[in-house]
């Protein structure tokens, strides 16, 4: 390295805006797959794997102080969020704006179709699906400002689902239906988004199940619709 290497950051000199406001995106542990049909989705529980996960998960949990507890309306997220709000003594949050996103049916668009009229061109339903995330992101983006300001220097934890983490995600970063449908959350993992005291939003680490003892074993590509 060159003695008169300088760090660019040292030009930026950012302010420092605290107190910082911590959010946990959360995906459910795994449900039951064997009851998929036969209960309704919403009620669709957590499989002993998932109970399992949700025990790995809650270790985890208890090191990160957390203030308050949120989650959708579905069972699985409810159940594994069960346990670790009796351990640490808060109420359970139940907002249906946590909910799963469901779309009728999914595509796959190839990423290496780089110009976007060129994805338009190839793929039909390009616009029509880029416009329903748009619609989507926007809406949670005021739902993240309510969250924000309702609990500005707090640590939360939101239990949610796969879609609605890509959602909240991609909205942050501006991305398009490509990068939501290119994006892999797995189940029992945490995502953290940190909000300074101006508004100003960074993720600081996406899809992370350093808690599991190993590695989700699934084909990514397996399923047509996200659980």
């Amino acid at each position: 390295m060159k003695k008169n290497y300088r760090n660019p950051y040292l030009k930026v000199k950012p302010t420092i805006s605290r107190p910082y406001t911590f959010l946990y995106l959360i995906r459910h542990c795994q449900p039951n797959y064997s009851l998929v049909g036969k209960v309704p989705d919403a009620e669709l529980p957590l499989s002993v794997i998932g109970c399992q996960q949700r025990n790995y998960l809650d270790k985890r949990l208890l090191l990160l102080n957390i203030d308050k507890v949120y989650a959708s309306e579905l069972l699985r997220a409810q159940q594994t969020a069960e346990n670790f709000v009796k351990k640490i003594n808060k109420k359970l949050i139940i907002d249906h704006r946590l909910n799963e996103i469901n779309w009728n049916k999914w595509y796959k668009i190839k990423y290496f179709n780089v110009a976007e009229k060129s994805r338009a061109k190839r793929f039909k339903y390009y616009a029509q699906m880029d416009k329903r995330l748009d619609k989507k992101q926007l809406y949670l983006r005021h739902f993240l400002k309510d969250i924000y300001l309702q609990n500005k220097g707090k640590r939360v934890a939101l239990f949610c689902h796969g879609n609605l983490t890509r959602a909240i995600l991609t909205s942050i970063i501006g991305a398009d239906i490509i990068g939501f449908l290119s994006m892999e959350i797995y189940q029992s993992s945490v995502s953290k988004i940190v909000i300074d005291r101006d508004g100003y939003v960074k993720i600081n680490y996406i899809n992370n199940i350093r808690h599991l003892p190993h590695q989700p074993k699934e084909d990514l590509f397996y399923r047509a619709i996200s659980q």
